[in-house]
C-alpha cells in the first residue's frame, strides 16, 4: 500500500513538473486547441502578427510571468485583449472565440495619456480606456470624426441608445452598457459609451 502511495506521488509530481518548469522559463504563451490545456499545442515566444495554426485556441497557459495581447484578426487588428494570466477556457471566461495574432504585452505601443489612448487599427474608435471585458469611449469616433447622434430626431434617448449599440457592435462588442449625448456647437454627438462583451 505504501509503495503504491509513493508511486502515485511520484507520478503526480512528474505531471506537474512541466507546468512549473514552464513558469520559470523565458516569457511564453502556450496555446491549446481544447479547453483545460488539452489537445494540440503551440508555444509562442515572440510577437506573432499571423498565427500559423490550423485550429483556433481554446485555452492558454502563460509562462515566465508574462502578459500577452491577443487580437481576433491578423496583424493585431479587430478586438484585442491583454491577458495577464492563464485561462482554461478562453470563450466562457473571456469571450475570446478567435485569435489571429498575439504579442507580448510589453511590445504594445504606449498610450499618449494616463490610461487613455487611440485604439489601434483602421477607423479607430476614439480615445478609450480598455478593460478585460469592457471599453469606455468618452467621445466615440468613426473614421476620425465624432459620431453625430440623432440630430434629426433631437437626440432622443431611444436613438442615442441605438447609435451606441451600433457603435459597440462595430468595435466587436456585444452591447452598450451606457451612453449619453453631448451638444457641441449646436450638434449632438454620442458620448460616454461603455461597450461590453456581455449582454
Amino acid at each position: 500500500m505504501l509503495s503504491r502511495l509513493i508511486l502515485a506521488s511520484v507520478i503526480l509530481l512528474g505531471a506537474s513538473a512541466p507546468a512549473v518548469a514552464q513558469d520559470r522559463m523565458a516569457p511564453n504563451a502556450q496555446l491549446f486547441s481544447a479547453t483545460n490545456f488539452m489537445g494540440r499545442s503551440l508555444t509562442i515566444t515572440r510577437e506573432t502578427p499571423i498565427l500559423q495554426a490550423s485550429w483556433q485556441p481554446r485555452s492558454i497557459r502563460m509562462g515566465g510571468g508574462s502578459s500577452w495581447e491577443v487580437c481576433e484578426q491578423r496583424h493585431f487588428m479587430g478586438r484585442c485583449t491583454v491577458l495577464t494570466g492563464s485561462s482554461t477556457n478562453l470563450t466562457s471566461q473571456l469571450g475570446i472565440t478567435r485569435i489571429g495574432s498575439i504579442r507580448p504585452a510589453r511590445s504594445i505601443p504606449p498610450n499618449p495619456g494616463p490610461g487613455l489612448g487611440p485604439l489601434p487599427g483602421p477607423g479607430g474608435g476614439g480615445q478609450s480606456l480598455r478593460g478585460m471585458a469592457a471599453e469606455f469611449f468618452p467621445a466615440p469616433e468613426s473614421r476620425g470624426r465624432r459620431i453625430d447622434a440623432c440630430n434629426t430626431q433631437g437626440g432622443s434617448a431611444a436613438c442615442i441608445t441605438r447609435e451606441a449599440e451600433n457603435f459597440c457592435r462595430s468595435r466587436g462588442y456585444v452591447s452598450a452598457r451606457n451612453s449619453a449625448a453631448e451638444t457641441v456647437g449646436g450638434r449632438i454627438y454620442l458620448a460616454d459609451v461603455l461597450c461590453s462583451r456581455w449582454n
